[in-house]
């Protein structure tokens, strides 16, 4: 088999294989394979959180088995189902948003192949091929688990169909065509726009699609895990039901298990004419585009000279320092001109806004309204200030164009300390808007005096935690290369436990609040240290002999930094 890999078999095949390979690559990274290597380490991690569950629905379904009506019952597996359904549904959503520019081929694919002899149509379809397996190959990882799973913990004396089977194939059946639909549906979305938009129209609204698209799906990640059999039977009660694409997979589940409910009958026909008419439309406009594909590539998009006017005047009269608004100028550029950068802004927003979502409703149902409303603003800038911190460093370590970096290599000897200087202007202006701004006139409105406390607080600690977080920063925004495995220790503990972190947080913080004495101190204690953290900053610049402009690998012989 090897040997057989090792030929060439064809232009379409050599295509597909290169399709492949190179999925999830991109010339961003320095060392080809990385991706692969991260998507290797996390899948084990991806595959468990199931089994974190197991457990918990077991001991669920075993209690409700044994009670006398099958009400409670059934309408815990309606709750919990549609849950899967919605989860399975946003996570291949995610997946496909995240990767919008890889569903078709993309300006590089253009010049590394545009001088061979191949047709367009080719090149297309063996995209078209590769992102079916890729999206296959996602699907079937994705829903093995829960499909397997889940009926056999679901499994009691009150459940619809006997047959352990049966209920597998049903859950499948409807999971598989929910992910399905969630993936044809947004590429048809990207083919409808191809099609109907000028280029450079295409450039600005796909780029703002995607990141909306990325951030809608984070919502609904997040947010189906508060599902509740309350929440269902309210949503499944109202008439505008039938428009939600989640619930027409919950009606051909529960068609699936042979009820007769008509709601969920007229459910299931929904989902079955949204499946059929997604994937032929998501075809037929793949394949209509590729045409004039080329040239929404090629066209660029043409900023506003007007626009460009107002930044310089604006950045003139706040920065005095022409090295200083150089660089805030560049970022500025780079986040309005980089569709990746936007995602990943609407990406942290959206994961932020769900996440505070969530929290806001657990406030509410066990907290007395005056208390559940600080509680809500404290948490608001608790989860502000840690996607801030987590969300910034992760979006200027993805460089814009890594090749273009020479520039700033040849001249960073003039400027270095301002062009970090820079970088904290720009953050901390947009931080202290996002963390202080926005929601102080609503906090001193709704809290009074003690609105005006927690912003005090959280500006102190956000310019601590702001020079804790980028002590160790060595690079100019967008434009060193980025290896996903060297992400620091730290971001990974937050991502991961971000929900254990801010609840330790909001009642460390709460507490402190509550304490007039404590509350000084603490005040005190993080000025001081934001000035202590501030001045070794400034001596690190001093001592710094150069900028990092390529990630490599850990060296096998530590240096103990003696070369910066």
């Amino acid at each position: 088999m090897k040997e057989w890999l090792r030929e060439t078999h064809g232009a379409t095949f050599e295509l597909l294989r290169h399709f492949l390979i190179h999925f999830f690559d991109n010339d961003l990274i320095t060392t080809p394979g990385q991706m692969s290597k991260l998507l290797i380490a996390i899948s084990p991690v991806c595959l468990q959180w199931f089994f974190l569950i197991v457990f918990p629905l077991h001991g669920k379904y075993a209690y409700l088995s044994e009670l006398p009506t099958s009400a409670p019952y059934r309408v815990a597996v309606r709750a919990d189902e549609l849950w899967l359904i919605t989860l399975m549904m946003s996570v291949i959503g995610l997946l496909t948003a995240l990767k919008w520019q890889a569903l078709f081929p993309d300006l590089s694919d253009y010049r590394a192949l545009g001088a061979l002899p191949l047709r367009s149509s080719q090149i297309f379809v063996a995209k078209l091929v590769s992102l079916l397996v890729a999206a296959t190959a996602a699907l079937v990882t994705i829903n093995l688990l829960p499909c397997l799973v889940f009926p056999t913990v679901s499994e009691g004396h009150w459940a619809t169909d006997s047959s352990l089977l049966s209920r597998v194939w049903a859950h499948a059946g409807a999971s598989v065509a929910a992910c399905t639909f969630s993936f044809f549906g947004l590429l048809a979305l990207q083919g409808v726009l191809l099609n109907v938009l000028p280029p450079r129209t295409f450039t600005r609204v796909a780029a703002n699609v995607q990141g909306f698209l990325v951030a809608v799906m984070l919502v609904l990640l997040i947010a189906s895990f508060s599902i509740q059999p309350e929440i269902t039977n309210a949503i499944l009660g109202t008439h505008w039901a039938r428009w939600i694409p989640p619930l027409w997979f919950l009606g051909l589940y529960e068609a699936l298990t042979g009820q007769t409910d008509t709601s969920m009958q007229f459910l299931a026909t929904r989902a079955e004419i949204g499946v059929a008419v997604a994937i032929p439309v998501a075809l037929v406009g793949y394949f209509i585009c590729y045409r004039r594909h080329r040239k929404l590539m090629v066209e660029g998009e043409v900023g506003s000279r007007r626009d460009r006017r107002c930044r310089a005047k604006l950045l003139d009269w706040v920065l005095r320092d022409p090295r200083k608004e150089a660089i805030v100028d560049f970022m500025a550029k780079g986040l309005m001109h980089s569709s990746y950068h936007r995602t990943i802004v609407m990406g942290y927003g959206g994961f932020g806004l769900a996440v505070f979502l969530t929290v806001c409703v657990a406030i509410a149902r066990f907290l007395e309204p005056n208390r559940a409303l600080a509680a809500s603003f404290l948490y608001y800038h608790i989860i502000a200030l840690t996607i801030l911190l987590i969300g910034t460093r992760h979006l200027f370590s993805r460089p814009v164009e890594v090749k273009a970096n020479w520039v700033f290599q040849i001249t960073e000897g003039e400027g270095r300390a301002a062009w970090l200087g820079g970088i904290d202007s720009f953050v901390l202006f947009w931080g202290a808007i996002l963390l202080l701004v926005v929601p102080f006139p609503f906090e001193l409105w709704l809290l009074g005096w003690r609105g005006a406390t927690e912003a005090i607080l959280f500006a102190a600690l956000g310019l601590m935690s702001y020079e804790w977080a980028f002590c160790s920063w060595e690079k100019l925004p967008f434009t060193c290369s980025h290896l996903p495995g060297k992400t620091p220790t730290w971001m990974i503990l937050a991502s991961l436990g971000l929900i254990g972190i801010v609840s330790l947080l909001h009642t460390i913080l709460l507490a402190v609040l509550s304490s007039a004495v404590v509350y000084a101190v603490v005040v005190a204690a993080l000025i001081v240290a934001w000035i202590r953290l501030h001045h070794l900053r400034r001596q690190t610049w001093a001592e710094l002999r150069h900028l990092k402009y390529d990630e490599g690998p850990e060296p096998v012989v530590h240096t103990l930094s003696l070369l910066k």
